[in-house]
């Protein structure tokens, strides 16, 4: 996240308002992303639909609090929460040192990838907690021990491969884009540094990250919550639209939380700045 003229964070600066922003957005947006994981794991439902329609998404919102209760909307919050501190801050925090070595594309590629080494056993926690809200009766941490003893330690790498390839998608068409957003807003419409200028740059940064990360998220989610991903049955199944579905929902989640995510990066470097 280069901030322009104003002083270089170090890298202990950049990961601690890195992980602020990453937990921060990431409890704003959690009941959306439950509804998002929930609309993934559909079966019996039209997948265009799905994927992409207002109507559906906000009418599947209703139905499910319905009958899982508002409590299930933050089902997982807290392995989010403990995944956010760790894959978020890794993510973003190494990215920028990372650019300035591996360019701007590796950098972000070997960023995602390592945040995916420590934070997924608390995505798969998360997952699953998301797909089946019940889940969480019994706390979520044992749940995770109760995992790990019935399934082995090799559950909590389930879907890493997906969920290093949707981190390293994520992180490049996230902070690369928004990078060249705010570029482009300022030198095209004079948009000067501060909150309209961060927000206008990371929704737009939001809804290339929707699309690119769409099709993995789904893979991702169906072998983490269900322990397989198979890729001919979902096209037998619903077509091309099954690797879109909940893409709405990613970017009413997305949306925001980028902007959360950038704004309060800006909030944090500010406070770190203040006190440096």
């Amino acid at each position: 996240m280069a901030s322009d003229s104003r002083r270089k964070l170090n890298l202990t600066e950049n990961l601690l308002a890195s992980g602020a922003a990453v937990v921060g957005a990431t409890v704003f947006t959690h009941p959306i992303d439950v509804v998002k994981v929930q609309l993934q794991m559909a079966e019996k439902s039209c997948a265009k639909a799905d994927s992409f329609s207002l109507p559906r998404f906000v009418s599947f919102w209703q139905k499910f609090q319905r009958r899982a209760g508002t409590g299930a909307l933050f089902s997982g919050l807290q392995a989010a929460s403990m995944r956010a501190a760790t894959y978020g801050t890794v993510r973003i925090g190494l990215c920028e040192p990372l650019q300035e070595v591996a360019g701007r594309s590796g950098g972000a590629v070997i960023a995602g990838v390592l945040a995916t080494v420590v934070g997924n056993p608390f995505e798969v926690l998360k997952v699953r907690l998301q797909a089946e809200p019940q889940l969480a009766a019994t706390g979520e941490l044992q749940l995770l021990r109760r995992m790990v003893q019935s399934e082995g330690l090799p559950v909590l790498a389930s879907g890493f491969g997906w969920a290093a390839t949707r981190s390293s998608l994520l992180t490049v068409s996230q902070v690369v884009p928004y990078a060249h957003a705010k570029t482009a807003l300022k030198r095209c419409f004079g948009i000067p540094e501060g909150g309209a200028l961060h927000i206008t740059a990371s929704l737009m940064a939001g809804l290339v990250t929707t699309t690119v990360t769409a099709p993995v998220d789904v893979l991702k989610t169906k072998a983490m919550s269900a322990g397989q991903s198979d890729i001919a049955a979902m096209l037998r199944a619903h077509g091309l639209f099954a690797f879109f579905k909940g893409w709405l929902a990613n970017y009413v989640r997305l949306g925001p939380q980028t902007t959360f995510i950038f704004v309060f990066f800006e909030q944090a470097r500010k406070v770190i700045e203040r006190r440096s």
